[in-house]
């Protein structure tokens, strides 16, 4: 009901007149004030957390680009061979470990699979981009080196699992695979000049 006509409404209508006109007479003396909103312990760590990230510049996409460098390097290095020469996975043509790229037969959108070694191997630029990935010959050539099991898990873990990688294992990653490259670095080109 309203109160300045006591009349009770009939339709939906009527109500919404009702409320029309009754709050048109009203008017408030004070202006609404906002009240600020406590700051939690949470939110001053969070807060304080950022700034050193943002201090230090290292940021998720930053740490995971790095990443898939690395990652990519020690991949072209493990199947290279002591001359530094790489074979394309898709079509077998043969090419210098630092001219060939580091191909995914999950795409790399796929993070649960994106750094697993069964899921990388070299590939030439013309497989990798323009082909899409020649994902038939890939799977072909994948299963003849792991077998189709694993290439099943592979895809398997792909479409099932999603993951989110910390900063922690960012870093400890980076430096795995960075060690790793080392490692292949001196053992494959040392060798040479020897």
């Amino acid at each position: 009901m309203c109160p300045q006509t006591s009349e009770s409404p009939r339709a939906s209508i009527q109500t919404l007149q009702m409320i029309i006109t009754c709050n048109m007479g009203l008017k408030r003396k004070t202006p609404l004030k906002r009240t600020p909103i406590k700051k939690t312990p949470w939110d001053k760590a969070k807060k304080e957390q950022e700034k050193k990230k943002a201090k230090a510049g290292l940021s998720k996409s930053k740490l995971r680009d790095k990443l898939d460098a690395v990652f990519s390097k020690y991949i072209r290095l493990k199947y290279s061979d002591d001359k530094g020469y790489c074979r394309c996975i898709s079509c077998g043509k043969v090419f210098p470990w630092k001219e060939i790229q580091n191909g995914h037969y999950m795409s790399r959108r796929y993070m649960s699979t994106r750094f697993s070694e069964d899921n990388c191997r070299p590939q030439c630029v013309a497989c990798n981009i323009f082909n899409q990935g020649n994902i038939q010959m890939y799977r072909r050539a994948l299963i003849k080196q792991i077998g189709e099991q694993r290439v099943d898990l592979i895809e398997a873990r792909a479409r099932t699992e999603n993951k989110n990688w910390s900063l922690f294992e960012y870093n400890q990653l980076i430096a795995f695979y960075q060690k790793e490259v080392d490692k292949l670095l001196e053992q494959k080109f040392k060798k040479n000049s020897l």
